[in-house]
């Protein structure tokens, strides 16, 4: 017999809904008594029959079934002939629904415990059915229990069980998605009110019109059918009234879409995600409605109707209760701002949430760091006045507190003064939390630098209400001292091992140095081989011992970079390089250069081996083959250096080299050159010794941020080496970067050098000093800011160099797109060149000024700059572009 359930009605937040339902016979009797069972064991009776009782009653109340307790079975039946016969059970049974009852017994055999049940129809003529389990252990007595329960059940109560359920009617929607909103089980006992739970969880997916329950019964139990009538599939999803916003960028929130069933929820949530767009975008007392059009039975349209509000800017920012700050201070501290005359660029006035509540936090942020750490900040209250938007913030500053006394306690290492000096808290007046939080990992750090790399430093704040101060105990608990397992290098492809070894500034065995391991990463990462390296301390089973991970990720090191230019000297210029930074993986450097124009040529091989040996020592030599065309005679020069290096304190790096150069001076206009020149036929090789001190702290080569280089050198050439020159220069360079606000960078760099004759007549015009061009004085031609000599003929010059000269650069760089690394800048440069006879003359000066783009570009760094002449003399041009591209293969 099928019986269709009647549907019910419920009130939703949405309406008048209609839910089916069962209505089904309530306060049904169990029509089936278990008896507590006889148990045979030879040891552990009564611990075995407490825990057997306990178990059956837990089971055969949820089951719904009745049972007998053991006291009652004793008294009237006894459990000596067992199992007894159905007419002695007969007086036990009290109720008149009982037509069934279970007796039976449970063996041990060993840890084993057999269940073995009898079931009599005590009112019927059926014969007895007999049940048996096997359970392994006392501990899987209910699982046995709860199974021979079941199919007795099967048997006895197929009127009040669950034999199955199904899902019917759906096409689209999976089964099994529906049948996780149920929780009734087939087996359980028929509860009609769990199954309304269910029937209301279906309906609440809001995938259908209509849900209900269909029982049939059987001999086994209830089947169960959940009947389903699912909504129409969406056809079409439409916006109207769009304006001010495109249809793309507003599709972009709506969460229901084409050939998906309609779900009024979702329409609904659509709904506030499109009115939320607006609002974010600045549009307020915007209205959207969602219209329904069934163009077939199973088909429907959706369209978002948009009635357009105004669009609001902040007119003003508000703050109550505030004394210690001003208003202008605390709009300082905040991203959201008024709306100003540029507001169509920098967005402001604007109203974004999300940043409204991280002002919220900063303004909060600026009073606990100023001693007013009872300050409270309300939410933030917006109103709408006029064509405007107002912000206000409800501030609570309470009571201001000062820094009281400060103790450290626990684990001390070294000097408790020199932990004292690292307290930035005890110099200031009024407590920070900031300043405490950046002490604990200030005091934090120096113990990981010790090698407690689990040092914990727990403060401990007491308020002083009367003299109103923040004492403060900083209680350190030191860990355990951890020394260095292993360094496990990972990832390396092709650098060798030792190449990356021998920049670890921590070793197997020795202590874990947190400062060590920091400046182990940067070393990698300077190497330039790699394009991510990870140093990570990782736990072993010991505690005491920590194994260090080196993780890279391998870049091209292989690299080439071009470079053109055009001035009026050389006319068109092509420059290129092809390197390799990591040679064979040995971190040996290999270059060849090229520098050709219509009017010289420039070619240098060099080889750079860090680590001579393994050692700190670097090696390096130069081969190079040089000429150059100029005004007054060409100039072709061919030599080469050797070059060491070693690294003497704090990144300082002690240089030196020896040079042979051996060079000739052609095409001279014998009969009118300047007698500097002439002086420098008869110098033709230079025997060379540089030597020199720099430091490098950039964080990057290549576009560096923060950090500096400074170099210093002496060259010496003649006397004792040889040669026919003579002379000493001194050269002295620094550059600085400075990281500002909005990711921008301030350099600034300077230059000086001085040459001097060590015998009369032995300094040639090539050594003196000329400057202009990309890396020096930009907005002139490379090379043309030179002293000028006379020529016999009394009415030209020639440009022969200077003995002194000195240059300044000051850059200001800023991103112009962060996300392929684009950035722009302005310059200002200024220097000049002068002899050995000029004072040096500050109001003497050549200065340009300029901008210019810088691009990490797929084939490498890129420089495209333009500098502006500011006061240009007679045959020099008022602008000159420089430009130079490098890349990777």
């Amino acid at each position: 017999m099928k019986i269709v359930v009647l549907a019910l009605a419920l009130f939703v937040s949405l309406g008048f809904l209609p839910l089916a339902g069962a209505a089904v016979a309530a306060g049904l009797e169990p029509n089936t008594v278990m008896i507590p069972p006889r148990i045979n064991a030879q040891a552990g009776v009564e611990q075995l029959l407490a825990l057997s009782d306990k178990t059956l009653k837990e089971v055969v109340q949820s089951k719904g079934l009745a049972m007998l307790s053991r006291e009652e079975v004793q008294a009237k039946l006894g459990y000596e002939h067992w199992p007894p016969k159905v007419e002695a059970v007969k007086p036990l049974i009290a109720s008149p629904a009982v037509n069934y009852v279970a007796v039976g017994s449970i063996t041990k055999l060993g840890e084993q415990l057999s269940l073995d049940y009898v079931v009599y129809d005590i009112f019927g003529n059926n014969p007895p059915k007999f049940y048996y389990q096997v359970s392994n252990n006392e501990a899987e007595l209910q699982k046995s229990f709860n199974q021979m329960v079941n199919d007795i059940l099967s048997h006895t109560g197929q009127y009040f069980l669950v034999q199955s359920i199904a899902i019917a009617g759906n096409t689209r929607v999976d089964s099994g998605a529906i049948l996780r909103q149920v929780k009734s089980q087939a087996g359980d006992r028929y509860a009609p009110e769990l199954l309304r739970a269910d029937l209301k969880n279906i309906f609440q997916m809001g995938y259908f019109d209509d849900v209900q329950i269909l029982v049939t019964d059987t001999e086994k139990g209830k089947e169960i059918t959940f009947q389903v009538t699912e909504k129409a599939v969406i056809g079409q999803v439409l916006v109207n009234g769009e304006n001010e916003l495109e249809e793309k960028e507003v599709k972009e929130v709506v969460s229901v879409s084409p050939n998906t069933i309609i779900n009024t929820k979702e329409v609904q949530t659509s709904v506030e995600n499109i009115r939320k767009l607006y609002k974010d975008k600045g549009f307020y007392r915007t209205n959207v409605a969602a219209k329904l059009n069934y163009v077939a039975d199973d088909k429907v349209n959706v369209t978002f109707d948009i009635e357009e509000g105004v669009k609001m800017y902040i007119k003003g920012i508000r703050f109550v209760g505030n004394k210690a700050f001003t208003e202008k201070e605390l709009r300082k501290e905040m991203t959201t701002s008024e709306k100003g005359l540029l507001s169509w660029f920098t967005e402001s006035g604007k109203l974004k949430r999300d940043l409204l509540e991280q002002d919220r936090s900063r303004i909060g942020a600026m009073y606990h760091n100023s001693g007013y750490i009872e300050a409270k900040i309300s939410e933030p209250e917006i109103s709408d006045e006029g064509d405007w938007l107002y912000v206000t913030f409800d501030i609570q500053e309470g009571d201001r507190y000062r820094v009281g006394t400060i103790e450290i306690e626990g684990d001390i290492v070294g000097e408790k003064n020199d932990l004292f000096s690292l307290l930035e808290l005890s110099k200031e007046k009024f407590f920070s939390r900031k300043i405490l939080r950046e002490d604990v990992l200030r005091l934090t750090d120096r113990y990981a630098e010790s090698g407690y790399a689990f040092a914990e430093v727990d403060p401990k704040l007491s308020k002083n209400e009367e003299d109103k101060r923040m004492d403060l105990s900083l209680k350190v608990a030191q860990g355990t001292l951890v020394h260095i397992n292993r360094i496990n290098i990972k990832g390396n492809t092709r650098t060798r091992d030792k190449v990356i070894r021998r920049e670890m500034q921590v070793k197997e065995g020795g202590l874990l140095d947190a400062s060590a391991v920091r400046k182990s990463s940067e070393r990698l990462q300077r190497l330039e081989f790699f394009e991510e390296v990870n140093v990570t301390p990782e736990p072993t089973v010991q505690e005491d011992l920590m194994d260090v991970v080196v993780e890279v990720k391998e870049k091209a090191t292989g690299t080439f970079s071009v470079g053109a230019g055009y001035s009026s000297v050389d006319n068109m210029m092509f420059m290129g390089e092809v390197s390799e930074k990591n040679f064979l993986g040995k971190g040996q450097h290999l270059s060849l250069q090229a520098n050709v124009s219509s009017r010289s040529s420039r070619y240098n091989f060099s080889f750079t081996e860090p680590h001579l040996n393994d050692t700190k020592l670097l090696f390096g030599y130069d081969i190079y083959n040089w000429s150059r065309e100029y005004d007054d005679y060409t100039k072709d020069s061919t030599g080469g250096a050797l070059r060491f290096g070693y690294p003497i304190w704090n990144k300082w790096m002690l240089g030196w080299a020896y040079g042979y150069d051996d060079t000739k001076m052609t095409d001279v206009l014998l009969d009118n050159v300047s007698q500097s020149i002439l002086d420098s036929l008869d110098i033709e090789t230079t025997s060379f010794f540089r030597i020199g001190v720099s430091k490098d702290t950039r964080n990057k080569f290549t576009d560096a941020s923060t950090g500096w280089l400074t170099s210093y050198s002496i060259k010496q050439a003649g006397g004792p080496l040889g040669g026919d020159s003579a002379f000493t220069k001194y050269e002295a360079t620094s550059g600085w970067y400075y990281p500002l606000w909005w990711d921008t960078t301030f350099h600034v760099k300077g230059s000086i050098g001085y040459v001097t004759e060590n015998e009369d007549k032995k300094l040639p015009v090539f050594e003196k000093f000329y400057l202009g061009g990309l890396n020096t004085i930009r907005g002139f031609d490379s090379g043309k800011i030179s002293p000028l000599e006379l020529n016999p003929d009394g009415t030209t010059y020639s440009k022969v160099g200077g003995e002194k000269m000195w240059y300044g650069n000051v850059e200001y760089i800023f991103p112009l797109v962060s996300e392929i690394g684009l950035k722009g800048l302005v310059f200002f440069d200024l220097g000049n060149v002068y002899t050995d006879s000029d004072t040096w003359d500050v109001a003497d000066l050549r200065y340009s000024t300029g901008v210019g783009f810088r691009w990490l570009s797929p084939m490498g760094p890129l420089r495209l700059e333009w500098g502006y002449n500011l006061d240009p003399k007679e045959g020099e041009k008022q602008g000159v572009w420089d430009f130079s591209i490098g890349g990777a293969f």
